[in-house]
C-alpha cells in the first residue's frame, strides 16, 4: 500500500528534518486535503521553530485551511512577521500561509479581509495574490446568480473566474464548466471560456468531470495539459487511474509521462501495483524511468522487492531526483517492517551514497 495521508502527516513531526521535509512535499504535491495537515504544520513550527521546522515551506504550492483555524493564521502570520524582513525564513512562513489562505476558496477569508489587509499594510510579508482581488472575489459571492452570468458573455476572464467560483460554492457551476470544456476542439489556441475553466479547474477540485479531462493531458498545448493533470491529481480516485489504464497505450511521450504523474501525487493505496501494469507500455526508456520514480515516490513497502528493484534500476539523474524523498524510506520501513531496514539502508545508500540516512541531526 501506498504511504498514506496520515502516515505522512503523522511525520510531520518526525525528528528529523528531512522526513519532515519530504512528508509535507508529499502531502501537498497531492493536493491533499486532509484537515490534520495545518495543526500539525502549527505543531512542529511550536516545537522546532517555523525557521527549520519544514525548510521548503515557503515553496509549496498547496496547505489545506480549516474554517476554524482561519483566526490562528492571522494570529501568527503577525507574530511571525513582526520586526523582520522579507527576506527572514520566518516571515516568508508567515507569508505563504496567507498566500494558502488567500487562493482558498472566497468563503474561508470573505469575513477576514479587512484583517489580511492590515497585516500586508504594517509588516514585511509578502503574498502573490492582491488584497483587491480577494475583496472582488468575495462581493462575488453576494451577487444574483443570474447578474453573475452576464459576465461569462461580456467579462473578462478575472470576472468569468470569480462567477465560476460563485456559482460553484452555490452548486450552479457545471453547466458553464461544460460548456467550457465543451468548446476545446483541435485549434492550437484555447477559447476564452475554455482556458478560464481549465485554469479554475486546477485551483478548486471540480466533481465529475474525469473523462472530459483526461484525453487533454497529450494536447500539445501545455497550458491546457498542464491545468487538465493537475485537475485530474486533485481528484485522487480509481476513475482517473480506470481512465489512464485505458488511455495510455495510445498516448504520446508528454502525455504519458502527465499519466505517470498524476498516478504517482495521487497515491492511491494500489497505485505502485499500477505503475508496474502500466510500464511496458511506455513508449521510451524515459516514461518507463518516471514510472519507476514514481514507483519509489509511493513507499509500498508491502511490495518490498518490487520498490527495491525500482529504486536500482533508476538512473543516475533520476536517483538524484528522488532523493528528497528517500528519507523517508527509514520512517516507512521502522513502522512497516523494521527487520528489514538494514537491507533497506544498505541499498538505498549504494546509491544515494554512504552515511546518506546519517548526514544530518535530529532536532
Amino acid at each position: 500500500m501506498a504511504v498514506s495521508d496520515s502516515q505522512l502527516i503523522h511525520w510531520l513531526a518526525h525528528e528529523k528534518p528531512r522526513v519532515r521535509g519530504a512528508a509535507l512535499d508529499l502531502l501537498t504535491g497531492s493536493y491533499s486535503n486532509e484537515q490534520a495537515i495545518l495543526p500539525a504544520v502549527f505543531e512542529s513550527w511550536d516545537r522546532f521553530g517555523a525557521d527549520v521546522a519544514f525548510h521548503d515551506f515557503p515553496l509549496i504550492s498547496h496547505l489545506p485551511i480549516p474554517a476554524e483555524l482561519v483566526p490562528e493564521c492571522l494570529r501568527r502570520a503577525q507574530a511571525m512577521s513582526a520586526d523582520r524582513k522579507i527576506t527572514d525564513r520566518t516571515c516568508r512562513c508567515a507569508g505563504k500561509l496567507i498566500e494558502a489562505l488567500s487562493v482558498a476558496h472566497a468563503p474561508l477569508f470573505a469575513a477576514y479581509l479587512n484583517d489580511i489587509e492590515r497585516l500586508k499594510e504594517t509588516s514585511k510579508i509578502f503574498f502573490r495574490i492582491s488584497i483587491d482581488s480577494m475583496r472582488a472575489r468575495a462581493e462575488a459571492l453576494h451577487r444574483e446568480s443570474n447578474s453573475i452570468e452576464i459576465d461569462f458573455e461580456d467579462g473578462s476572464p478575472t470576472d468569468m473566474a470569480n462567477a465560476l467560483e460563485c456559482l460553484l460554492h452555490r452548486g450552479e457551476a457545471r453547466p458553464w464548466i461544460e460548456r467550457g470544456l465543451s468548446e476545446i476542439g483541435e485549434q492550437e489556441s484555447l477559447p476564452q471560456l475554455a482556458s478560464v475553466v481549465l485554469e479554475f479547474m486546477s485551483r478548486h477540485e471540480v466533481p465529475g468531470f474525469e473523462e472530459a479531462l483526461l484525453p487533454l493531458v497529450d494536447r500539445h498545448d501545455a497550458f491546457a495539459a498542464d491545468a487538465a493533470t493537475i485537475a485530474l491529481v486533485r481528484y485522487r480516485n480509481q476513475k482517473v487511474q480506470q481512465l489512464i489504464a485505458d488511455a495510455l497505450p495510445k498516448l504520446s511521450r508528454n502525455g504519458q509521462l502527465r499519466c505517470i504523474d498524476i498516478v504517482r501525487r495521487a497515491r492511491l493505496p494500489k497505485s505502485a501495483e499500477f505503475l508496474r501494469f502500466l510500464l511496458p507500455f511506455g513508449v521510451d526508456l524515459v516514461v518507463q524511468d518516471s514510472a519507476r520514480i514514481a514507483e519509489v515516490l509511493l513507499f509500498d513497502f508491502d511490495r518490498l522487492e518490487d520498490w527495491l528493484e525500482a529504486y536500482l534500476l533508476l538512473e543516475d539523474r533520476s536517483v538524484r531526483r528522488v532523493g528528497f524523498a528517500l528519507p523517508l524510506a527509514e520512517a516507512v520501513a521502522k513502522n512497516h517492517c523494521p527487520i528489514e531496514w538494514g537491507r533497506i539502508e544498505e541499498l538505498v545508500e549504494s546509491r544515494a551514497g554512504r552515511g546518506f540516512f546519517q548526514d544530518e541531526p535530529t532536532r
